[in-house]
């Protein structure tokens, strides 16, 4: 049986389609755009899991588990989905709490601080500033439970 790389398998007279490399390049694109979709709609937590499960490299699946927790936190100020994330992507409380301080610290020195700025929280019933939310993070962090 003569194999032509890639694309067929010859017979003698005939050949038949072998789908398995374009496939396996189809699957790859495919890959790539649903990140890419996920990346742009900032689903950082879902493109997190997508980059893990597609195989790229450790330092970019750490980088979109970082934009996640930051998101969860700063953003969304969601502090069950901060220390499940925090949980799942291996940080230590002082590892997150260490990050979202820097991180808070850099986008207060880009000019970036709408995220920071005071959010209504509905466990004090006050508006707390990323700092104070922090706080109350750090305070509850036992009591906070994780279904």
């Amino acid at each position: 049986m003569n194999s032509i790389p890639g694309r067929a398998l010859a017979f003698p007279g005939s050949l038949i389609y072998n789908p398995i490399p374009s496939l396996i390049t189809v699957n790859q694109n495919a890959d790539k755009d649903e990140l890419r979709a996920e990346i742009k709609r900032t689903h950082f937590s879902r493109a997190a899991f997508l980059a893990k499960t597609f195989g790229l490299p450790e330092e970019e699946v750490r980088d979109f588990q970082l934009k996640a927790l930051w998101q969860m936190s700063a953003v969304y100020r969601n502090a069950p989905g901060t220390k499940m994330l925090a949980e799942q992507y291996g940080l230590s409380k002082t590892e997150l709490i260490e990050f979202l301080e820097r991180h808070a610290r850099e986008k207060r020195s880009q000019g970036d601080d709408r995220p920071l700025e005071p959010c209504y929280d509905q466990s004090t019933g006050r508006y707390l500033s990323f700092e104070e939310w922090i706080g109350q993070l750090l305070k509850n962090w036992n009591k906070i439970t994780i279904s």
